[in-house]
């Protein structure tokens, strides 16, 4: 995997808050759709994996996560 920073879209089951999102770095912008949460942004590996991590801790539900090219 490539250390370099990269555009990711992630996809969380249910409508994250304002609480919930906070829990993110700022450069991930939020869409709420009407049954999920799309988070945007450009990451690194370290951030990226330190989303995931907080996906954990907060028990939610990763939909999909994709790395635009």
């Amino acid at each position: 995997m490539n250390a370099e920073p990269a555009q990711y879209t992630i996809r969380v089951a249910g409508r994250l808050g304002a609480t919930a999102l906070s829990a993110f770095p700022p450069s991930l912008i939020a869409e709420h759709r009407p049954d999920h949460t799309v988070l945007t942004g450009l990451l690194d590996r370290s951030a990226l994996y330190g989303v995931l991590s907080q996906m954990e801790m907060l028990g939610l539900d990763l939909i999909e996560l994709t790395r635009s090219i």
